[in-house]
């Protein structure tokens, strides 16, 4: 590894080494965000308005980034977050980032559309994973999916509200992105320029929806235009508060409500679920929506300090995690860095973008002399003139 660690330090150093080794369609699934990409770019603008002040004289420690989440200790405060289509992204992907996550002893959440099924990931993932739902308005697809997930081990159930409706993708359609890959000569020269891909496609088998097709009898489809585009895959969704009670009372386990944004949302969820969180799906859904960066203080103010904060909004780095940690969050979830990673290198890149950012945000904290996460979130921040959101209601 240590070769690695001086041709990639960074995250960011696989990005083009991936992009070359991924067909243009995967490529854009990845790396897209919906409308003109403008929450994408906010996202990156929000950690640049975050600063660490350190303060010194403290002598030297060995930091421990060990963190308790529902009872169970991880070895690091950030995991692999739910991310659909993953092995139309990279063949295989689910599984071998299902055990990266085992072998580093993070969490691993399988979105409700990945490609592969949510029994076969769970018997990778040692009893601990995490299943998130995107809540199907057919109830029993519904208690037929929670059912098949409790099956398969997964001890935490993420509820998805942040896709009342399928975003329009722009850059999708363009790409012609869809599951199955289509069969025409755009798919066939891309995946032909692409060697790793195909061939790591052809013995994984074409990319389908492994959890969600034997639910395909034409009736939980969405909307005609959304047929149209990437998201004709998944199903009529529905969710409110009488749902959210109904999915209570069924799954026994902790459950988490992602996507919240609002402030009034956040509070009164906690009355439903064991955490909230916060996230604005990647940039990808809501175009003109903040990044979750913006409003977890405000959120962490009127929740309380003991009330558990997740998030994810594009961390790519050790010092990104450091700063969702320190504005309020208890645990950081990302998505793509692990997918750059597998792209780039295989599964020995999934696994060096964990040491990446486990190091980077172990060498901040030995920076600022912090012990531990604890610590770590008491340190000094200054927030830059853009950063705060003004409510004009």
């Amino acid at each position: 590894m240590s070769s690695l660690v001086d041709k990639y330090p960074r995250v960011s150093d696989m990005v083009g080494v991936a992009k070359r080794r991924m067909p243009h369609f995967a490529a854009e699934y990845l790396f897209a965000g919906t409308g003109y990409d403008e929450a994408l770019e906010n996202n990156r603008k929000a950690f640049n308005e975050v600063f660490l002040v350190p303060q010194y004289l403290k002598g030297t420690v060995n930091p421990n980034l060990k963190t308790k989440l529902f009872g169970y200790e991880y070895d690091a405060p950030f995991g692999m977050a739910p991310v659909g289509m993953t092995s139309l992204m990279w063949p295989g992907a689910e599984i071998a980032l299902s055990k990266m996550s085992v072998k580093n002893n993070i969490p691993f959440s399988l979105s409700t559309v990945s490609c592969t099924s949510v029994e076969e990931v769970g018997k990778h993932l040692d009893g601990n994973g995490w299943f998130q739902l995107y809540p199907p308005a057919d109830k029993a697809i519904r208690n037929d999916l929670l059912k098949r997930a409790k099956d398969s081990g997964f001890k935490n159930l993420i509820i998805t509200a942040d896709i009342p409706a399928s975003s329009r993708r722009e850059r999708l359609r363009m790409a012609g992105v869809s599951v199955p890959p289509k069969n025409n000569l755009r798919t066939f020269f891309q995946a032909a320029i692409c060697p790793s891909w195909s061939i790591g496609t052809l013995i994984n088998g074409i990319p389908a929806f492994g959890t969600m097709d034997q639910y395909s009898d034409g009736s939980w489809h969405g909307n005609a235009k959304s047929k149209a585009g990437f998201a004709g895959s998944q199903m009529q969704r529905y969710l409110d508060w009488d749902y959210l009670k109904e999915v209570r009372d069924i799954w026994k386990g902790p459950i988490i409500l992602k996507g919240l944004m609002d402030i009034e949302d956040a509070i009164k969820t906690t009355k439903f679920v064991d955490a909230i969180y916060l996230s604005n799906h990647g940039g990808r859904q809501l175009d003109i929506a903040p990044s979750t960066l913006q409003i977890l203080p405000e959120i962490r103010k009127k929740v309380g300090s003991k009330f558990p904060i997740i998030i994810d909004l594009g961390f790519y780095s050790g010092q990104d995690i450091c700063k969702g940690l320190m504005l309020g969050a208890d645990f950081v979830m990302t998505g793509r860095p692990f997918i750059i990673g597998l792209a780039a290198l295989g599964a020995k890149g999934a696994n060096h973008v964990h040491d990446i950012l486990k190091d980077e945000l172990s060498n901040i904290m030995e920076q600022v002399c912090a012990e531990n996460v604890k610590e770590l979130k008491n340190q000094k921040v200054v927030l830059g003139n853009n950063f705060k959101l003004n409510n004009l209601n």
